[in-house]
């Protein structure tokens, strides 16, 4: 979507990106608009919380400066303009009354955090019928943030700073404070996303990020080389709650160091750029490092990854590719034999193939083929793992890993 370190705060299902930078530009990205820049923080403070769009793509929040007090505070764009939505004080500290962290679906309830003192904020809940309202603490004097809402406003989930300063996860049911625990009783770590339903909420563990629900409890979404010094987090999860985006990445690390991943209860955890390669998309040479958010229909993924220019915003289109997936699954009379394969790779099926091409993991392409007669020869590839995405008559395209021997 663009060079540079943008913090992503959501995709919408009709592609629409938005996002702002440390420096208080605000975006929002599409692929017919490309980057355009609709707000900025002007009283020279660095941005805080997340810029949020809703699932239309047509109303953005984000903490923007108000004029008349040179403070940030939640505000609201309807595409035209901004409006400055407030805090729980007049004016605030460090340039800030109030920041935006989520939003609903529809765009008519905005979450976050609003400053009491210059060391104590509460998670705050704002509508055009309410404004700003204080969701509190469970524990006197200490902290608390909402970072997400379900699709009705009626449960949010963030964090809760413990009596000892430890942040755990909380989860607001009707204005209804409690902590989020596993199984043994034990706080989870801050919660960062919920489902439409509201009935499953993701978050960081420690080391492993999780996904809990009402009716099971606590899944962690694990690694082979987690540990207190290799952590991750999930970041994004899609309104029926089965398909989760995160990170792992070395303790104190760079954010951009990591890998990315997504997850279901199916296939568990995926590299993100394996998985798109495994559907047959270029990764273009970006490592996806940080997604950030996934859409409503979990099928846009957006966050900030590395290419050979440096840090780099990008945006995942999984549409097309799960479709074809889904035809091809679905069909016993299409697809390619043998696999693992050695020399010759046959194709199934009677449809016309146009064109063929193969990727390797890492999604650079190794192989066209500009007329393919049932059968292609790929003896000369390296042992390992591929792509073969090729198109049939018609323009539709298919893709399947398979493995050289």
């Amino acid at each position: 979507m663009g060079l540079g370190n943008y913090t992503v705060g959501a995709v919408s299902d009709n592609g629409v990106v938005s996002m702002h930078t440390s420096g208080g530009a605000v975006y929002k990205w599409s692929a017919a608009s490309g980057l355009v820049q609709i707000g900025t923080i002007t009283n020279g403070y660095p941005a805080a919380g997340r810029t949020m769009v809703s699932n239309d793509g047509t109303k953005i929040a984000s903490s923007v400066t108000k004029a008349a007090t040179g403070f940030n505070e939640i505000s609201t764009y309807d595409g035209t303009s901004w409006t400055n939505r407030g805090g729980l004080v007049p004016t605030g500290w460090d340039g800030s009354v109030s920041s935006t962290w989520g939003m609903s679906a529809n765009g008519n309830v905005i979450v976050g955090l609003g400053w009491l003192t210059a060391g104590t904020a509460h998670a705050v809940k704002w509508d055009a019928t309410n404004g700003v309202v204080d969701l509190g603490s469970m524990i006197s004097g200490s902290s608390s943030r909402a970072n997400a809402v379900n699709a009705d406003g009626s449960v949010i989930v963030g964090w809760q700073d413990e009596a000892n300063g430890t942040r755990s996860a909380a989860r607001w049911v009707n204005g209804v404070e409690s902590f989020i625990t596993d199984g043994g009783g034990n706080n989870l770590g801050e919660a960062g996303g919920v489902s439409s339903n509201g009935n499953i909420v993701i978050g960081a563990g420690m080391p492993n990020p999780y996904v809990w629900s009402t009716t099971s409890g606590v899944t962690y979404i694990t690694h082979p080389n987690s540990s207190v010094f290799f952590r991750g987090g999930a970041t994004g999860i899609s309104a029926d709650g089965t398909t989760v985006v995160g990170y792992f990445r070395a303790f104190s690390a760079p954010p951009m160091s990591g890998e990315g991943f997504i997850w279901t209860a199916t296939t568990g955890r995926v590299n993100l750029n394996d998985y798109a390669v495994s559907l047959g998309i270029a990764t273009n040479g970006v490592t996806m490092a940080l997604p950030l958010a996934i859409s409503q229909d979990g099928k846009k993924i957006a966050g900030v990854g590395t290419n050979a220019s440096g840090i780099v915003g990008f945006y995942l289109d999984l549409t097309q590719y799960l479709s074809v997936k889904d035809d091809v699954r679905n069909n016993p009379d299409i697809g390619i034999y043998p696999n693992p394969v050695t020399n010759i790779l046959y194709f199934k099926g009677n449809e016309k193939i146009e064109k063929g091409e193969i990727y390797n993991m890492v999604g650079q392409k190794v192989r066209i083929f500009n007329s393919v007669e049932r059968q292609i020869d790929v003896s000369s590839l390296l042992s390992g793992d591929y792509i073969l995405r090729y198109s049939v008559k018609g323009g539709k395209q298919q893709s399947y890993k398979f493995i050289k021997q």
